[in-house]
């Protein structure tokens, strides 16, 4: 290759690295934990990503929302971290949804939705975002915002266990353990909450002390066989 062509590519190559060096931010900006969690793009601060944002990219405008909820951008808002979510929520961003329901549920800019939480909830959980699975079923459970059906709820939780939420484990144990929505299984109950506790859900160790108070010993030992292989599921 002649020396000119490669002098051309090396100076294209050194121009490209110079770029996204100037994008990054200063020290100063880097001195909140979150930044070093984030990927190198999400590095660049709000106003790289308001102008891919502007532009209709949904993904940028999740990651707004995510800069001024998180305040990695040293700007928190949870206003406009809404107004962001919302529109790439809208667009049919999956974790924007799940997002934009989190908002709704706990009156986070200073009103409860209960609502739109379950309507928010339901398209992220159409798109596989197995903690909207789970907080939906939540909301089916207690009737808020929607119809209430324990049984729907077990369903959901279900859906959200084998999905990896792990204290989906314990919401369809104690479901169990009433009966609600389920046929009641003491020792079905005991191995659900077991495989919650054994990932460190808060309330499941002590649930499972309550719950063998109610058991015979020969269910306990049945309820440790299923609670075993409970544990191998992934």
């Amino acid at each position: 290759m002649p020396l000119s062509a490669v002098s051309v590519r090396f100076a294209a190559v050194l121009a490209l690295a110079l770029t996204v060096w100037s994008l990054l931010p200063p020290p100063a900006m880097a001195r909140d934990p979150l930044w070093y969690e984030l990927p190198w793009d999400a590095r660049m601060g709000l106003s790289w990503f308001k102008e891919r944002a502007e532009r209709g990219d949904v993904e940028a405008m999740y990651r707004m929302g995510l800069l001024y909820e998180t305040s990695v951008s040293g700007t928190r808002s949870l206003e406009k971290a809404f107004t962001w979510y919302r529109r790439a929520a809208e667009a049919g961003h999956a974790r924007a949804q799940f997002k934009l329901g989190t908002f709704h549920q706990t009156g986070a800019i200073g009103k409860v939705d209960m609502l739109a939480a379950a309507r928010w909830y339901a398209a992220a959980a159409e798109q596989g975002v197995a903690r909207a699975v789970h907080n939906l079923g939540v909301l089916t459970e207690r009737g808020l915002g929607r119809q209430k059906d324990p049984a729907r709820a077990a369903a959901l939780y279900r859906q959200a266990a084998r999905a990896g939420v792990d204290e989906a484990w314990m919401s369809l144990g104690l479901l169990y353990a009433a009966g609600t929505g389920v046929k009641q299984d003491l020792v079905e109950a005991y191995a659900l909450i077991s495989r919650a506790a054994s990932a460190g859900v808060p309330g499941a160790a002590g649930s499972i002390e309550r719950l063998a108070k109610r058991m015979t010993e020969p269910q306990q030992a049945r309820a440790r066989t299923r609670a075993k292989a409970l544990a191998a599921v992934e």
